[in-house]
C-alpha cells in the first residue's frame, strides 16, 4: 500500500487565500478516514505560485531518507509521483484526501498548472 507526503503551503499569501483551512481540512480528513498511518502532513513553504493558491504538493513515500536541506520544502521536484494542486479549498482537499491519499487515486481535474497565469479555477 503507497504511503505519501502532503505539503500545504504556509506562505503569506497563500496563507491569506485560505491555507490553514486547507490544512485544516487535511488534518480532519486524514483522521477521519484513518489515513494518518499512511500519509505524513506538513506545512511546506512557499512554491512560488502565489497567484495559484493556496497550494498543495502530494508526493509518494519511496522509503527514501528526507535530506533536511532538500527544496523539495518549497519547490516542485519533477520527482515520479508527485502532484501539484492549486487553488485549494477545505472542499478540495477533503476530496483530495479520501481519494488521492484514500484511494491511490490523484484527483486530475483538480491538478495545478505551474505554467499558468491565470488565477482562475
Amino acid at each position: 500500500m503507497k504511503r505519501y507526503r502532503l505539503s500545504v503551503c504556509k506562505g503569506a499569501s497563500c496563507k491569506a487565500a485560505g491555507s490553514d483551512a486547507v490544512y485544516a481540512a487535511a488534518r480532519d480528513t486524514l483522521s477521519a478516514q484513518g489515513l494518518v498511518p499512511r500519509c505524513e502532513l506538513y506545512r511546506g513553504g512557499c512554491y512560488g505560485f502565489c497567484h495559484m493558491g493556496p497550494n498543495v504538493v502530494v508526493r509518494e513515500d519511496t522509503g527514501r531518507k528526507r535530506d533536511p536541506l532538500s527544496p523539495e520544502d518549497y519547490q516542485l521536484m519533477g520527482w515520479p509521483g508527485e502532484v501539484y494542486y492549486s487553488h485549494m479549498t477545505p472542499e478540495k482537499m477533503r476530496r483530495v484526501a479520501e481519494e488521492h491519499i484514500g484511494k491511490n487515486a490523484p484527483v486530475r481535474e483538480l491538478f495545478g498548472q505551474p505554467d499558468s497565469d491565470s488565477g482562475d479555477d
